[in-house]
């Protein structure tokens, strides 16, 4: 957390400074590309599926998922066996 916070103050000031500027950031999280962009892509299969600011994006792709778990408490044979 500390080292992404780091490079989060340096990207932000790059692009704070240098209003002409393009910086290329490759990420898996939507929030750290949320925090640091005004514009973003996605790439499927290597090729852009799509680009704009992230609420365009999540218009188009954003479906969500619901994961309901279920589960059930060992009873004490169970829990001995585990021992």
């Amino acid at each position: 957390p500390e080292a992404r916070r780091f490079m989060w103050s340096v990207i932000s000031n790059v692009t704070s400074e240098r209003r002409q500027s393009a910086l290329i950031l490759t990420t898996h999280s939507m929030e750290e590309a949320e925090a640091l962009s005004t514009k973003m892509a996605i790439m499927v299969a290597g090729r852009y599926a799509c680009f704009g600011p992230s609420q365009h994006l999540k218009s188009k792709f954003g479906k969500g998922y619901e994961l309901d778990i279920k589960v059930t408490l060992p009873n004490e044979t169970e829990l001995r066996g585990m021992i």
